[in-house]
C-alpha cells in the first residue's frame, strides 16, 4: 500500500519526535571512559558536605602516605540548589607540592604549577636500556667510572642535559621557562654497579613537565572562577548557581566530579569519568583511620556510601553490600570471622505491567536485586546462585533487521514486520535461540504485549530476557518497532555454594543474605585480597606517640598495562607498583 492514512503518519512522526528528544537530552558516558563512583551524599536544603580525596574520586590521592591537597565543599541552600559563591574548591600548597583538578603540581611560584610527571620510589637502570618518562623525554646511563655515573637527559632523543654524578648523591635537570630556571626532573643516584652490563639504581626520582601551568585569579574553569592565589592556596567558587533536579547529571567541576541525583529523593553520588590515555586505576573508597595504640579493639565498615564501587543504584536508591575489618587489641592478626563481606538481595518490582503475572519462584511479580563485587544482580535463591543483570533499559526503537546487543553474545533482531505485528528473535552468536510474533493489545507470550524468552538455570525458570512491545509502526520510509522495559538476566549463573571461597572469605550462608567471612586469621600488614575483586590497603602515621593505621578498600580496574610501565629486560626491572607510576607517591 502507498499511500498511509493520516492516524498512521502522525503516529510515525510522534514517535520520531520522541526518538530525536531522547538522543537530545540523555547524556551518554564517552566510550573507554572508566567510570569511578564515590560516596552517597543527601543534597536537601541546609546539607553541607566537604568532598576530598579521602571520600570522592578524582581527586589526587598517595595511596602510601594518604597525602592528599583537594577539597570541594558544598552547601545546599534549598533542595538540590547550592548558591553562586557556596560551591568551593581549595588547592592547598605544602611543602611546595600541590594538586589541582586532580593531578600532582611541584610549585614553582605562587600561580605557576608544573606537573608531576613521574614519581618512583626506586628502579634500575641500565646502559642501552633507557628510563622511558614519558612525553618524548627519558633519561639515559651513558656509561660508569668507579664510583660515578654518566646520565644523561633526553627528548625526542635529543640530549638536552648530560651529569657526572656520584654515587649517593643528588641530582637534578633543570629548563627555562620566562627567562627563568627551573627543576624538571630529580632524583638520588643510590647505587653503581660496575659490571660488564652498567647498572645503577635510582630512588627518588620525580619528573615535571616543562610546560607550567599558570593560574591567576579570574581565571574560569567551568562554572568556576578563581578567586585567591597565594603561597598557602589556591581557591575557586561557582560564578552561577547550581541546580539539581531528580534523575539528573550534573557536571559540578569539569572533567572532574559530576553528580548523579537519584530519582526519587535528593541524594546523590559523585562520579568521575576518566578518560586519560592511561587506562589502569585503583580506585578507591573512604580511608578510615584506627589508633593502634591503644588495648581497645578497632573496626571499620565500608557500605555504598562510603566505597564508591559497591552496587548502588540510583533509580531505587538501593544499596545492598556491606564491607567490615575487625582486629583484635595490639595485633595485625585479622582474627576468624574478622572480615566480613555481606549483600542483603531486595525484591523490586518489574517495571514492564504485565511481568507481574510471571509465578515461578523467586522471580513472581518481581525479581531480587543484590550487588556482588560491585555488579547488579538477580537472585536465584537458596544456593542457585546469581545471574549478572546484563540489561535494563526503560526504551528503544528497533528498526527491521537492525541488532542490538544484548551482551553476551545475544542480540534482538525484527525478523520480519507487518502492518500491527512483528517477529523477534533472539540470537546468540549470530545463531537464533527464540522468536515470536507479538501483535501488541492482541497477542503475546505474555498478557497481550510481552515478548518473553525463559531458560531454566538451576531448576529455576528464568525470565531470562522480557521486553514490552508497546507498538508497531509500518511506512514507505519508516518501519520500526517500539520497544519498552528491556530486561536481560545472564544465563551463567555465578556459583555461590556454601564454603566456596573467594579471596580471603567463604561463603558462610546464601539465604536470607549472602555473607562471606575468613575461615583463618589474616595478616593485615599488607594489602588484602577480600573477595578476588576487591582488596582493603594500608598505611602507617605516628602523631603524638599514638600509631595510626588507615585502611581503606579498592579496587583496580587495568586496560591496557602494557602501554604504561617503561620497557624493561629482565635484568631491569622498576622497582615500583604500577599504582606509583600513575598516582605519583
Amino acid at each position: 500500500m502507498d499511500i498511509i492514512d493520516d492516524k498512521h503518519t502522525i503516529l510515525q512522526i510522534k514517535h520520531v519526535v520522541f526518538f530525536i528528544l531522547m538522543v537530545l537530552f540523555i547524556t551518554i558516558p564517552v566510550e573507554g571512559a572508566i567510570e569511578q563512583r564515590g560516596q552517597l551524599i543527601s543534597i536537601a536544603g541546609g546539607d553541607h558536605h566537604i568532598l576530598n580525596a579521602e571520600n570522592c574520586p578524582g581527586f589526587y590521592y598517595s595511596t602510601t602516605s594518604g597525602t592528599y591537597y583537594e577539597s570541594l565543599e558544598l552547601s545546599f541552600s534549598e533542595d538540590g540548589f547550592i548558591d553562586a559563591g557556596d560551591a568551593i574548591y581549595t588547592s592547598k600548597i605544602s611543602s611546595g607540592s600541590t594538586a589541582f583538578f586532580g593531578k600532582k603540581y611541584k610549585v614553582l611560584e605562587d600561580g605557576l604549577l608544573s606537573e608531576s610527571l613521574v614519581s618512583s620510589g626506586s628502579r634500575d637502570l641500565q646502559k642501552g636500556n633507557d628510563f622511558d618518562l614519558g612525553n618524548g623525554c627519558k633519561l639515559v646511563l651513558q656509561g660508569i667510572n668507579g664510583n660515578y655515573a654518566l646520565l644523561e637527559f633526553q627528548k625526542n632523543s635529543v640530549p638536552i642535559t648530560t651529569k657526572s654524578v656520584e654515587e649517593g648523591s643528588k641530582f637534578n635537570f633543570t629548563t627555562k621557562v620566562d627567562g627563568t630556571e627551573y627543576v624538571i626532573m630529580e632524583g638520588t643516584l643510590e647505587k653503581v654497579l660496575d659490571s660488564k652490563d652498567p647498572i645503577v639504581r635510582l630512588k627518588s626520582v620525580n619528573q615535571y613537565s616543562d610546560t607550567p601551568l599558570k593560574i591567576e585569579k579570574g581565571d574560569e574553569y567551568g562554572k568556576f572562577e578563581v578567586t585567591a592565589v597565594t603561597n598557602k592556596t589556591i581557591e575557586l567558587k561557582n560564578s552561577a548557581p547550581i541546580r539539581m533536579q531528580l534523575g539528573d547529571y550534573v557536571t559540578i567541576l569539569d572533567d572532574l566530579i559530576d553528580l548523579r541525583v537519584a530519582d526519587n529523593v535528593y541524594r546523590a553520588c559523585s562520579y568521575n569519568m576518566t578518560q586519560d590515555t592511561i587506562k589502569s586505576y585503583k580506585i578507591r573508597g573512604t580511608s578510615l583511620a584506627v589508633n593502634r595504640s591503644d588495648s581497645s579493639p578497632d573496626s571499620c565498615t565500608w557500605t555504598a556510601d562510603s566505597f564508591g564501587m559497591l552496587f548502588y543504584d540510583p533509580e531505587y536508591d538501593l544499596s545492598t553490600e556491606s564491607l567490615e575489618l575487625s582486629l583484635d587489641a595490639g595485633s595485625d592478626w585479622i582474627p576468624e570471622g574478622g572480615l566480613v563481606y555481606e549483600s542483603l538481595p531486595v525484591k523490586v518490582a518489574y517495571k514492564n505491567p504485565e511481568m507481574g503475572d510471571y509465578g515461578e519462584d523467586w522471580f513472581n511479580k518481581g525479581y531480587s536485586v543484590l550487588g556482588w563485587n560491585g555488579e547488579k544482580y538477580a537472585y536465584l535463591g537458596t544456593d542457585r546462585g546469581i545471574v549478572n543483570i546484563l540489561l535494563d533499559e526503560d526504551e528503544k526503537i528497533l528498526h527491521p533487521d537492525e541488532e542490538y546487543d544484548l551482551k553476551e553474545g545475544h542480540t534482538l533482531k525484527v525478523t520480519d514486520l507487518d502492518s500491527d505485528k512483528a517477529c523477534l528473535t533472539v540470537l546468540r552468536n549470530n545463531l537464533p535461540v527464540y522468536s515470536s510474533i507479538i501483535s501488541p493489545g492482541k497477542s503475546a507470550d505474555l498478557g497481550t504485549h510481552t515478548f518473553l524468552y525463559t531458560k531454566e538455570l538451576n531448576g529455576v525458570e528464568v525470565p531470562l530476557f522480557s521486553v514490552y512491545v508497546d507498538s508497531v509502526m509500518q511506512g514507505n520510509e519508516l518501519s520500526a518497532v517500539n520497544l519498552k522495559h528491556l530486561l536481560h538476566l545472564s544465563d551463567s549463573p555465578l556459583e555461590l555454594n556454601h564454603g566456596k571461597d573467594f579471596g580471603e572469605l567463604a561463603v558462610v550462608e546464601t539465604y536470607p543474605k549472602l555473607r562471606l567471612e575468613n575461615k583463618h586469621v589474616v595478616w593485615s600488614g599488607s594489602d588484602i585480597n577480600v573477595t578476588e575483586e576487591i582488596w582493603i590497603g594500608r598505611f602507617e602515621k605516628k602523631a603524638s606517640g599514638n600509631l595510626y593505621v588507615t585502611f581503606y578498600p579498592y579496587m583496580n580496574r587495568v586496560e591496557s598495562v602494557d602501554s604504561i610501565l617503561p620497557s624493561t629486560t629482565p635484568v631491569s626491572i622498576p622497582a615500583m607498583s604500577v599504582e606509583e607510576y600513575l598516582i605519583g607517591i
